[in-house]
């Protein structure tokens, strides 16, 4: 999620960075207010039911890739 960047600057910096997942611009909406975000980087995980299975800063990889691999194998 990128909520300080307009979408040109936020797709560039995905694109540095070869982030390969969709990235949330939201720098003209109320995601950050309804997600309670308050600090970046931020990564929330949401699953395809629309839950929110991670709400954090700083998660490292390996824990990224637990998270993400229970939710595959549902």
């Amino acid at each position: 999620m990128n909520s300080i960047n307009p979408a040109p600057q936020a797709a560039a910096e995905a694109k540095r960075y070869e982030i390969q997942f969709p990235v949330l611009v939201c720098r003209e909406t109320g995601v950050v207010r309804d997600y309670q975000i308050s600090k970046l980087p931020h990564l929330i995980i949401i699953d395809k039911k629309g839950v929110i299975r991670t709400s954090t800063t700083f998660l490292k990889t390996d824990d990224i890739k637990k998270v993400v691999d229970e939710l595959i194998k549902e």
